[in-house]
């Protein structure tokens, strides 16, 4: 008997051990689920800070009524702030939204009001009808917003959330920021991977041995993308889905990523700095995709401003007759755009246009087309290698217009030209020059932490993403969110990161630097040379 009592005990104590583990992790898994919103509170916070709601239209009432405009133009958060904070538009300080303050009594800052505690009911009164929770009108700056039962009890279940830790985007924790880079660290640009992922680690490294930002450590991610685009949207939903970065920064862009960019809209993460040769940007702009360097568009119409203005244009060499040789790429062809354009300010005739299949260029046949036409300045825009079996061509038949092309767009291969030729080339360099000051931290920084700069254009653009997103994340608030993260880039003004031109964004501005220096190439000791200050493209933004 004692035996089978024994026996019973311990089976007795197996299940109620079983339950209770069982319970404990119910009870886990839920407060797992509890840190996250809930469909219809990710609603509700969609109406809170942009206005926007996947339920219809929903509309602002201002005034006395007369005047209705969308929510998105008036959200709540442009006065309460992103996570119910409250601030001060205009002197005045609209009040806190969490439900901790709303669901207990209060005085209005606005109007000296004393009003009772908020129930769902009066809460959703207020918000339509202006009125507080004892019935008094509400400050006349507030707006009345229609919408359906719906959305009113999507932005309702937020409001209970606000501030608290369900409420925070992915990638943040008390002590880190989760950010991630897209980057070929396998394939034929392997070398320009391994750079860029050591720039943005050196520039990591130094913010979090100085405190991270606001106590929080930036915690770095890369994925390979393997230098396609293909793969740089597969490397950027791991960041994005599996990893959970709150933001991307430095990824390696190359040509026809425009489907990366879109699914970055889809679930609004922010992507700061991509390294890319030319932004490409469609008609409307991603709002989370945030270019620093001029495109070769913009850098075309630099080299234009550089040979049209009598101030700026090679003495003894005039501007009157222009040719251009470009090759069928989306970039060769954006820079082609910037030219026409550019050259319709100025009384210069386009007399050649020779496109040729990248790789293939038939330099013999290319020469024979322009030299026949006597061009005055022949505009290059092609890769390095096409650049120098032409301009061999041309040094051969002894034409002897000048070139014009971009130190990105062609690379090292501007130190292999013909002397004759390189003497009476000019090409558009977006960044800062190696010679000036400002360089000074960015070497500094990489020397810090071991990093060779073998691919320096393109760690100069992560180190330059670094820094910004820094500056941005610091001028954001401590409670930091993505939206904030993007108000804040787009207050940035004139932002200077010491390798690119200063960096201002805005509501409808997505590429932060301006112009180009115009350089001309030394020969013999392997470098550039200013022959301008930088040139913002006259005519402004096209």
């Amino acid at each position: 008997m004692e035996s089978r009592s024994h026996k019973a005990v311990l089976v007795i104590t197996a299940i109620a051990f079983a339950v209770t583990w069982w319970s404990i992790s119910i009870d886990a898994a839920r407060a797992q689920v509890s840190k996250e919103l809930t469909p219809r509170e990710k609603r509700g916070k969609e109406i809170y800070l942009n206005g926007g709601s996947d339920g219809g239209v929903i509309l602002a009432a201002l005034g006395s009524g007369d005047l209705e405009v969308p929510a998105g133009s008036f959200p709540c958060s442009n006065c309460h702030g992103v996570r119910g904070e409250g601030s001060r538009e205009g002197g005045i300080q609209p009040p806190r939204l969490d439900w901790r303050s709303l669901s207990s009594a209060s005085e209005s800052q606005l109007t000296r009001n004393s009003r009772g505690a908020y129930t769902e009911t009066s809460l959703a009164r207020a918000i339509s009808l202006g009125v507080d929770a004892n019935g008094a009108r509400l400050h006349p700056g507030m707006p009345r917003y229609k919408m359906t039962a719906a959305q009113m009890g999507g932005l309702i279940a937020y409001l209970k959330k606000i501030g608290e830790e369900p409420d925070s985007d992915p990638g943040l924790s008390e002590d880190s920021i989760k950010v991630g880079a897209a980057l070929p660290m396998s394939g034929a640009l392997s070398k320009i991977g391994e750079d860029i992922k050591a720039a943005l680690g050196a520039c990591f490294l130094e913010i979090n041995l100085k405190g991270g930002i606001y106590g929080r450590r930036v915690e770095l991610l890369i994925e390979d993308s393997q230098g396609d685009p293909a793969g740089t949207l597969q490397a950027t939903r791991r960041l994005v889905e599996r990893d959970n970065v709150f933001a991307l920064l430095g990824s390696f862009e190359p040509q026809g990523s425009g489907e990366t960019n879109e699914f970055l809209s889809r679930n609004q993460v922010p992507l700061i700095g991509p390294v890319t040769l030319s932004p490409r940007l469609p008609a409307v702009p991603s709002p989370y995709v945030f270019y620093l360097l001029p495109g070769f568009s913009e850098q075309a119409r630099s080299l234009v401003d550089f040979v049209g203005s009598e101030r700026t244009r090679p003495k003894a060499r005039p501007a009157s007759r222009i040719a251009v040789v470009y090759s069928e790429s989306e970039f060769d062809r954006d820079a082609l755009e910037g030219l026409r354009s550019q050259l319709k300010i100025y009384s210069m005739q386009m007399v050649v246009e020779h496109r040729y299949e990248a790789g293939a260029m038939g330099s013999v046949s290319a020469v024979k087309h322009v030299a026949a036409n006597n061009p005055d300045y022949v505009f290059f825009f092609g890769g390095g290698n096409d650049l120098e079996r032409f301009v061999g061509e041309i040094d051969r038949a002894r034409v002897e217009a000048g070139i014009l092309s971009s130190a990105v767009m062609i690379g090292r291969a501007a130190f292999s030209l013909p002397p004759s030729v390189a003497a009476r080339t000019y090409l558009a360099y977006p960044f800062s020059l190696p010679e000036r000051a400002e360089l000074s931290d960015f070497i500094a920084t990489m020397q810090r932490g071991g990093v060779s700069l073998r691919s320096a254009p393109f760690q100069t653009v992560a180190y330059a993403a670094a820094r910004v997103f820094i500056e941005a994340a610091r001028n954001s608030s401590r409670q930091i969110s993505r939206k904030g993260l993007i108000d804040s880039l787009e207050r940035l003004q004139d932002y200077q990161t010491g390798v690119i031109g200063p960096v201002t964004f805005g509501a409808n501005r997505r590429i932060g630097a301006s112009g180009s220096y115009i350089v001309r190439i030394d020969s013999t000791r392997k470098q550039y040379v200013a022959v301008s200050e930088r040139i913002v493209p006259t005519g402004g933004d096209q």
